[in-house]
């Protein structure tokens, strides 16, 4: 087995940001309905229409995952007792609202309906990020039996969800557009400020137990923390600055950026899954 498995990383960090991705859209219509102008609303349209091909790539990673993938529809065969059988359960549910959500914003985005559809889709998909961290959250894994990691999934939506949306309205100038920037802006700066605090709870669990000692060990030690540390938490606060400020910023910078903040997060969650089974075989 190896320290850690892609499939899973692209499974859990793009459907948690294409969950935030939607949730955050469905926020920033409700909270600030003025800000999809004609020219907003373009932009808007193409991270409305992100959120499915985003989920896709989450579930057809999950299925590579498995020993033999024909054999997939088997996984949700033990629904009540199972957390694995619920999360697979949650995600098909959440790619059905995805396909239904992007297609309305590919041919009616014009429609209030929509709004109703993105509300669905953000309450089952944070329902099924919290099922997915269940799936770890086992007595037997230390390392992983605990809020944190339930927080850090959570984290991973929020933040690339805020930051993709902000991203989207980067060109706005209009005072509603840069109202709800600024806005995206302090969401991130909780975000980063709130992954810090789970590192730092992680971090003190060392001695806890031989296992969390040899966890927190591999992930600071790591080279890929350090990944983590610039792109994952020191990029996403210079970004919420210049949100917050309302700078003007090129677009390929920013673009560039939006990758780096994708590839912290995948870093994060290299991390998470290395942290444990790193230490494989365990008994």
């Amino acid at each position: 087995m190896g320290s850690w498995e892609f499939p899973l990383v692209l499974f859990t960090v793009f459907g948690q940001w294409a969950i935030g991705l939607a949730a955050t859209i469905t926020l920033v219509e409700y909270i600030y309905p003025k800000v999809l102008n004609e020219a907003n609303t373009k932009q808007i349209r193409m991270g409305g229409m992100a959120v499915l091909p985003l989920i896709a790539i989450a579930m057809i990673s999950s299925v590579l995952h498995l020993g033999q993938p024909l054999a997939a529809f088997k996984s949700i065969s033990n629904l009540g007792t199972s957390m694995l059988s619920l999360e697979i359960l949650a995600f098909s549910i959440v790619g059905i609202l995805a396909l239904i959500y992007s297609y309305m914003w590919w041919k009616t985005p014009e429609k209030d309906s929509r709004k109703i559809v993105g509300v669905t889709l953000s309450i089952v998909g944070l329902m099924a990020v919290v099922i997915s961290s269940k799936v770890y959250a086992l007595p037997a894994r230390l390392a992983w039996d605990s809020w944190q990691t339930i927080a850090t999934f959570l984290l991973t939506a929020v933040i690339l969800g805020a930051i993709s949306v902000a991203y989207l309205l980067s060109k706005a100038e209009d005072e509603n557009a840069q109202k709800a920037k600024k806005t995206l802006g302090w969401v991130i700066i909780a975000s980063v400020v709130a992954i810090v605090i789970v590192l730092g709870a992680f971090a003190r669990t060392y001695g806890l137990s031989e296992e969390q000692a040899a966890a927190v060990a591999a992930t600071f030690s790591s080279s890929i923390f350090y990944v983590r540390l610039i792109l994952g938490i020191l990029l996403p606060a210079a970004l919420a600055g210049v949100f917050i400020a309302n700078q003007k910023s090129s677009s390929s910078v920013l673009s560039i950026a939006l990758v780096g903040v994708v590839v912290g997060e995948l870093a994060g969650r290299i991390l998470f899954y290395a942290s444990v089974l790193s230490q494989y075989p365990w008994f």
